[in-house]
Order: C-alpha cells, then sequence, then structure tokens
C-alpha cells in the first residue's frame, strides 16, 4: 500500500474526529439553538440550568446515537466515587465527620484522612481519624475506621497515645446509622422523581 493511502486514512480519522467535536460546541458570540439569548436573561436566570461538565461516558456510539448510555450511571444520587466504592457510606463519613476539616479526600479509592484537631477544652489532646471504605455493600465489615491520638507533654512535644477501640467502633456505627439515613431519603427522592 502506498503512503497516499495512509496519509487518505489519516486526514479521514481527523476530519472525523473535528466533526464528532465539533457536534457538542459553539462558537463564541454564537447562541446555541434553544438556548436563551442576554434578552432573555432573567428567564435563563430563573430556569434551572443544565451541568455545564464534560460527559466522560460518551464513545462515538453514543454520540453518532448508535448506542445507549447506561442511565442508571446518569441517575445515581451521592458523589462520584471509585467502582469498589459505596457513594452512600462516601458521603454518609462526609456528613459524620463535617466538625473537622479534611487533609485528604479520595472518592475514588474511598478514603477521608482528617487533620489533626483538638476537642475543646482539651488543648493539649490531639486526634486524626482515618476512614477507608472497602466495598459497595451496606454493611458494617464495608467500612473502616482509624483514630490515631497524641498528647502535649509539658516540653511541648506531642506523643502518640492508646485510644479505646470502642471509638473508632462508635464512629463506624455514626457513619453506618447516617449511610441508612441517606439511603431512604435518596430512595424517597427517586421514587418522587419518577
Amino acid at each position: 500500500m502506498s503512503i497516499a493511502h495512509y496519509r487518505l486514512s489519516i486526514a479521514l480519522a481527523a476530519s472525523l474526529s473535528l466533526a464528532v467535536a465539533a457536534c457538542g460546541s459553539t462558537r463564541s458570540g454564537e447562541e446555541p439553538a434553544g438556548q436563551p439569548g442576554p434578552a432573555n436573561a432573567q428567564q435563563a436566570a430563573a430556569a434551572p440550568s443544565e451541568s455545564d461538565e464534560i460527559d466522560t461516558e460518551a464513545t462515538i456510539w453514543t454520540v453518532l446515537g448508535l448506542a445507549k448510555k447506561d442511565s442508571a450511571i446518569e441517575r445515581q444520587p451521592g458523589p462520584k466515587t471509585g467502582i469498589k466504592v459505596s457513594p452512600i457510606l462516601y458521603q454518609a463519613a462526609l456528613d459524620t465527620l463535617d466538625f473537622v476539616p479534611f487533609a485528604s479526600e479520595d472518592p475514588l479509592a474511598g478514603s477521608l484522612i482528617t487533620e489533626w484537631y483538638s476537642p475543646q477544652g482539651k488543648p493539649n489532646e490531639r486526634y486524626k481519624i482515618n476512614v477507608f471504605i472497602l466495598d459497595r455493600a451496606l454493611r458494617s465489615d464495608s467500612i473502616a475506621v482509624t483514630v490515631d491520638r497524641q498528647e502535649r507533654k509539658s516540653n511541648g512535644q506531642w506523643v502518640e497515645t492508646t485510644i479505646a477501640r470502642q471509638v473508632e467502633t462508635d464512629l463506624e456505627t455514626a457513619i453506618l446509622r447516617r449511610a441508612r439515613q441517606l439511603k431512604q431519603a435518596w430512595a424517597a427522592a427517586a421514587a418522587a422523581a419518577k
């Protein structure tokens, strides 16, 4: 096969990709069809806006209308998490630990790590909480919580101390309780939307 054929194939592929990319975009200054213009700005502000996020689930087949997208993925409430991470448990952990700032949040891996914090009235103690979502199921073995505790000595140094396992168990229970509440609320919202 000659080099002209390869160039033609590359040109065809580039043209097709540009055409597909242009399907979802508009020129700046133009108004997309069906979208209100500046004269109707008040109506646009009153109408609920669609998400401007890029659709990462789209393929060439869904763009061309030859395949359907999984509608369950689009309607799933809660944060976007990894395949093995329960969005309900992840959101429940965020809600339960909202009293302390997070040092690290990873919804894809299902881990939350708080910053060190001292309880009110106890400046010589500080705690750090690590939460790991291990499964999509809403069970007690789907979540693991560890709590690190440190005490400040008279010389100002922080020293690791032990903490009762019951504290970690109580946090797991609180997260699971919040997850059950979220599951009920999300199920009721989904039923109302139908």
